[in-house]
């Protein structure tokens, strides 16, 4: 009798120890099959609507990392805001659009090893008038300034070598004043192919030097004229905004809550935040705006393709940044997609993808 009942217990045991490692199974099960929730903002080229499904760099890349990991997944479209808010409340489980690594950042979410060298770069509005007061300006520009300072020495220098070897003859008075001005206006006769006009040299040093203000001269003017007319042309079709120098105290737009922001006031603009690039665009072309300044392959994009022929980008790349895939905190996916991203390099399939997104930037 005690046996029996010592082995119905042994029976119930066994079965309650079976039931909670099934429904273990059961459970570990589906969560393996539970597909990934990633978390995407629209951020051209890295992330853009295609259709009913998304295309862009950032696109691509993961999908190549999910295949490489046999990942299940869905995409999330949201801001840039419920992103960070999606991961650190465990909603999401990997987020990427074109989102730049900072200290700050790593507080709160995880990153993976950066996939994408980047920088910020600025927009301005094509002008379509002109006016004499922008042609003025021009004549400031310091390439121009240094050109005319060239010109300036040449005449200078010819025009007293000149009178020292004509001064007392027909045409050069032999006094300083005003025979130095005679020979000024000879030297620039000659340069600008005018002619000798009413002052022939009448040495064969002279002569020698006319040669030397005609070979030389005429390069120094033609190259004067031609940086004068670039520099016009510039200022027609761009504003005056040429660098990150020029940001100060103009009014500039750029996406709230990202890096952009600090790095322009840093440089004393006057930010102007919008919810999106596409608003940010918008003010530019509406004038409400001096430049927009935002991360460079999305300038770059829409320079090239949505606001060709409206839009220029100007200046060089400031303000160096990395782009990396955002994870919880503790996330162990991390650690697999930093091996993936690793394998995709060596075997060059990222190279064909960045080629194929950035090659001619």
């Amino acid at each position: 009798m005690a046996n029996d009942r010592r082995l119905s217990k042994r029976k119930i045991f066994f079965s309650f120890v079976l039931s909670v490692l099934a429904l273990g199974l059961v459970r570990t099960v589906e969560s393996q099959e539970k597909p990934l929730v990633v978390d995407i903002e629209i951020t051209a080229p890295c992330v853009m609507h295609s259709n009913i499904t998304y295309t862009g760099f950032d696109i691509e890349l993961w999908e190549e990392i999910a295949q490489e990991l046999e990942l299940a997944f869905t995409y999330n479209e949201t801001d840039l805001k419920g992103i960070f808010t999606d991961l650190v409340e465990g909603n999401a489980d990997v987020a990427f659009s074109c989102i730049t690594v900072t200290s700050e950042r790593e507080e709160i979410v995880d990153f993976s090893h950066h996939y994408l060298d980047s920088g910020l770069r600025i927009l301005v509005l094509n002008k379509t008038k002109f006016s004499l007061t922008e042609s003025v300006k021009s004549f400031y520009s310091p390439i121009v300034v240094k050109s005319l300072t060239y010109i300036g020495l040449f005449i200078i220098i010819s025009g007293h070598v000149f009178w020292l070897v004509e001064r007392g003859r027909k045409y050069i008075s032999s006094k300083y004043l005003p025979g130095i001005f005679q020979a000024y206006w000879y030297v620039l006769a000659t340069m600008t192919t005018v002619g000798y006009g009413d002052i022939v040299p009448r040495k064969w040093v002279g002569r020698l030097m006319a040669l030397f203000v005609m070979v030389i001269g005429i390069g120094f003017f033609g190259w004067a004229i031609a940086q004068l007319s670039s520099a016009i042309t510039l200022q027609k079709l761009h504003s005056d905004i040429t660098d990150q120098r020029n940001l100060r105290n103009r009014l500039v737009a750029t996406v709230e809550g990202t890096t952009s922001v600090t790095a322009l006031e840093q440089l004393g603009a006057v930010v102007v935040p919008t919810k999106s690039i596409d608003q940010a665009y918008d003010r530019l072309l509406k004038g409400e705006v001096d430049a927009v300044v935002f991360d460079s392959p999305t300038i770059l994009y829409y320079a090239r393709n949505e606001g060709a022929g409206r839009v220029s980008v100007v200046g060089p790349l400031f303000d160096i940044q990395y782009y990396g895939f955002l994870f919880p905190q503790g996330s162990e996916l991390r650690e697999s997609v930093n091996r993936a991203l690793l394998k995709l390099r060596k075997n060059g399939i990222y190279d064909k993808l960045y080629s194929k997104w950035f090659g001619s930037y």
